[in-house]
């Protein structure tokens, strides 16, 4: 045990960074109980201690994945580990911390593996469709409660389970390869029993006879059937939207297609000003393209997060090269065989090597029958992300749910990753209700944006800094209730933002701008 710090200087509700051998340890007190775990968020590596501090909580700065300070558990993605935590013992004023560390919280089926035959008769306990960051999670949950139950997971793409949200990213404007992009591999997935079918379609599935049919022509019957297909991407409606150089970004295959066809002064056009769209501008820029944007609405998500905010995302991707057409549509898009330019409805004629097309996605439920669809074509879901319908469960973008604001269905990889994760627990015998706050993160030329919660229809914005000229916060209020929250260079306070936001203890919409948010996080914390 190595001495590392003093009691006094450790108030419940703090956390201190301290170093034992070679490891970084965060210190936290916990109502007067002391713990130690490691200090590196499992999925980025992000320091934990430059996040949010809440009762046993503490919540990652980046992109808000929250850990059990007693235990090291992850409470909430996205990385699909724990972190370590280490022996702490506490003499008279003296903290003293062991320097091994004790990892109970990553699943490494290696040194267990489960083996577990392909039903001869084709009838599984569960079926997981959908290869995304929902699948991903939904089967680690399952195979934590039922380690003997077949399971299988039927995946469009060749991958295993990837980290989607760097396709538009590092993945579209590095050479960073394919391999780099699973969550696990397919080894992994061998060893925790999981029959693994990539590049395979479900065909269709009915949830009454709970029965499937696949692309290869197989038939099979589950007992419990997670549908977790995501989102397809919208495509124009115009001509020449099939010539080569034609994308949508959606899978790792499109990108590295339009990353191999973008060089130095490679004319890009991308449709649409949606978020994966600004990033594929960003990304692509970087890569020596020259990037123009056409869009419908005259401001950049103003909807989403107010006309200031957006003027200020437009302004840096001007200060970066990127050219915007605003309050403008395609009418077509020219080549022959391959794009060579696109023209707009006002005549104006842009020449274009790749154009990219970013204008959302609609859920893949073509496929289901069985449960009626919602108007978006998406699957309602209950509190447990149960549908209406025998063991059918469904998560991510196909699923509406039930949230603070309403019922919701939000197209978010960490909203996803979780309620795949609810979902599988409930699915081998739990009954967890799915309550996380909703979160994103988006990059815009090197500045990331972190947005807590789901606001839709508000009708009060209250700003504490200014976009563009300091760090800031931003608060998207409806019938004096805050619905979300966008933060700017400050990291820790949007975390903060997000434990309060979850625990019902916002300040009132009169004392938003000016808080120490870290200080109510401790106030919050304390039993009365």
């Amino acid at each position: 045990m190595t001495k590392v710090f003093s009691l006094t200087q450790l108030p419940a509700g703090h956390m201190h960074q301290v170093t034992v051998g070679d490891y970084d340890i965060l210190l936290a007190n916990v109502d007067g109980q002391v713990y130690a775990i490691e200090n590196k968020c499992s999925h980025y590596g992000a320091p934990l201690t430059k996040g949010a501090m809440c009762e046993h909580r503490v919540r990652c700065p980046w992109h808000h994945a929250c850990f059990d300070l007693r235990t090291g558990e992850q409470i909430e993605g996205p990385g699909m580990d724990g972190v370590a935590k280490f022996e702490v013992t506490v003499e008279g004023d003296d903290i003293l911390v062991g320097g091994t560390p004790i990892r109970t919280n990553v699943n490494d089926p290696s040194d267990r593996p489960v083996d577990i035959a392909i039903p001869a008769d084709g009838h599984y306990r569960y079926v997981v469709v959908g290869g995304g960051a929902a699948g991903a999670y939904a089967v680690e949950a399952i195979r934590t409660n039922d380690r003997a139950g077949s399971l299988l997971m039927v995946s469009r793409e060749q991958l295993p389970p990837y980290d989607r949200t760097k396709v538009s990213k590092a993945f579209l404007q590095e050479q960073m390869a394919t391999e780099k992009l699973p969550l696990r591999n397919t080894e992994f997935y061998r060893h925790l029993g999981v029959h693994f079918l990539p590049g395979t379609q479900v065909q269709s599935l009915d949830v009454s006879a709970r029965s499937l049919e696949l692309s290869d022509g197989r038939s099979l019957t589950y007992d419990k059937v997670l549908l977790a297909t995501g989102g397809t991407p919208r495509t124009l409606d115009v001509p020449g939207v099939a010539l080569a150089g034609v994308h949508t970004i959606r899978k790792a295959r499109d990108a590295r297609t339009a990353r191999e066809e973008t060089k130095e002064g490679t004319p890009v056009i991308i449709v649409g000003g949606s978020f994966i769209g600004l990033e594929t501008a960003m990304s692509l820029g970087k890569r020596g393209g020259k990037i123009t944007v056409i869009a419908p609405e005259e401001v950049l998500f103003e909807k989403v997060f107010g006309a200031e905010v957006g003027k200020y995302i437009q302004r840096l991707h001007e200060e970066a090269g990127v050219t915007f057409k605003l309050g403008a549509k395609v009418r077509a898009i020219s080549g022959n065989e391959r794009v060579s330019g696109v023209l707009l409805e006002d005549g104006t004629s842009l020449p274009a090597e790749v154009v990219i097309i970013g204008i959302g996605v609609k859920p893949t439920t073509d496929y289901v029958q069985g449960v009626a669809l919602q108007q978006d074509g998406s699957l309602a879901v209950d509190g447990h992300l149960r549908l209406h319908a025998q063991e059918a469960y469904a998560a991510g973008d196909i699923a509406t749910y039930p949230d603070r604001e309403g019922m919701v269905r939000i197209e978010h990889w960490k909203v996803a990753g979780q309620q795949g994760r609810t979902a599988g627990r409930n699915m081998s015998g739990e009954s967890a209700p799915y309550h996380m706050v909703p979160y994103f993160w988006t990059n815009q030329q090197g500045t990331n944006f972190r947005y807590v919660g789901h606001g839709t229809d508000f009708d009060d914005i209250v700003y504490d800094g200014t976009p563009g000229q300091d760090p800031f916060l931003v608060f998207y209020v409806k019938d004096e209730h805050v619905q979300a929250c966008l933060g700017v260079k400050r990291d820790a306070d949007a975390a903060a933002v997000n434990e309060l936001m979850a625990l019902g203890k916002m300040p009132p919409v009169e004392a938003l701008s000016g808080q120490d948010w870290q200080a109510l996080c401790r106030a919050a914390s304390v039993v009365d």
